[in-house]
């Protein structure tokens, strides 16, 4: 019996820093082509900035502990809180993914260099919190001083950013060449972690993924999954003499979740290759018809691209 597969996928889990990187550069070559923008823009890209290095690198940690929930720190779940999600979740993941973005929320408010390091602890990369220098630091403070306080220069900020007491009362300013500085800062950020995950999870390829989901939904030795699939050019395609070569030796159930599967990539394919009388919805393992269910609703387009994957809103798990 194999184990069920994590399904970390290099590509999703690295999506919304590749995303965020882009639309850094973006921003960074307006300023460097001196753009010349009023100030109330400088504003608001300065906190837009920010914002992309915290959700960026949030929304990936959040990935990677969907992948392994196992890695959320242990305690005691909140019975009484998520009395309504553990009495009506369909699925379990519905209530990991409410316990995982639970957690996030609560060390959120952690210094952003403590914050950066519990994220490379639990992504089991090198710790980068020292790229939370001073500086980055600094231009937090002023980031927060701007929302909550229009920049004015308060006891909190002089604390957070260890600056002049005597400065207490004045106003900051954001520069052009202030929101560049910082604009590199956080490149340099997203940029090594990604380098950090490229290393330690550019295997976990969407071609590994859909084989360890078939080896954990068909372990019969009449369902290889070289023998009903093959690849070219970068897409999976049905090798239609393969299941018809062993389709009248499989169960019931096995055809069921090979239906289902192939549902997924080609509803025309399953119309000539089932037929409805040789179909058990009740699947003998309930579970893995469970677990492939989720799957695809988490990645709808697993089976059409080797190479891009775009994975369904995390938060579609979470009942409105």
């Amino acid at each position: 019996m194999y184990n069920k597969p994590n399904l970390l996928i290099y590509q999703d889990l690295v999506q919304p820093l590749e995303s965020a990187i882009n639309e850094l550069n973006e921003i960074l070559k307006n300023y460097l082509n001196d753009a010349g923008y009023e100030a109330f823009i400088n504003k608001g890209i300065f906190a837009y900035v920010l914002s992309l290095l915290e959700g960026s690198v949030a929304e990936c940690v959040e990935r990677y502990l969907f992948a392994f929930p196992e890695k959320l720190p242990k305690g005691k779940i909140d019975f009484e809180k998520y009395r309504g999600e553990i009495l009506g979740a369909d699925f379990s993941y519905e209530l990991t993914a409410l316990l995982i973005q639970d957690y996030l929320f609560e060390i959120s408010y952690e210094n952003g260099g403590v914050l950066l390091n519990k994220y490379c602890q639990l992504l089991g990369v090198t710790n980068l919190s020292s790229l939370f220098n001073k500086s980055l630091i600094e231009k937090k403070a002023r980031r927060n001083s701007l929302i909550h306080n229009n920049l004015k220069v308060d006891s909190k900020y002089i604390w957070t950013a260890k600056s002049d007491p005597r400065d207490k009362g004045k106003y900051l300013l954001i520069r052009p060449k202030y929101v560049i500085e910082t604009i590199e800062a956080i490149l340099e950020i997203l940029q090594k972690l990604q380098a950090e995950l490229e290393v330690k999870y550019g295997a976990y390829t969407i071609l590994k993924a859909v084989k360890d989901v078939w080896a954990y939904l068909f372990q019969s030795p009449i369902m290889k999954f070289d023998d009903y699939w093959g690849i070219s050019e970068d897409m999976l395609y049905i090798k239609t003499e393969g299941i018809k070569k062993h389709y009248n030796n499989l169960s019931s159930s096995e055809r069921t979740l090979l239906f289902y599967f192939l549902q997924n990539y080609s509803p025309g394919a399953c119309e000539k290759i089932f037929k409805l009388h040789d179909l058990n919805m009740q699947v003998s393992n309930n579970h893995q018809m469970i677990f492939i269910v989720s799957v695809f609703d988490r990645f709808p387009l697993l089976l059409q691209n080797l190479k891009s994957i775009q994975p369904a809103s995390f938060l579609k798990y979470v009942r409105e």
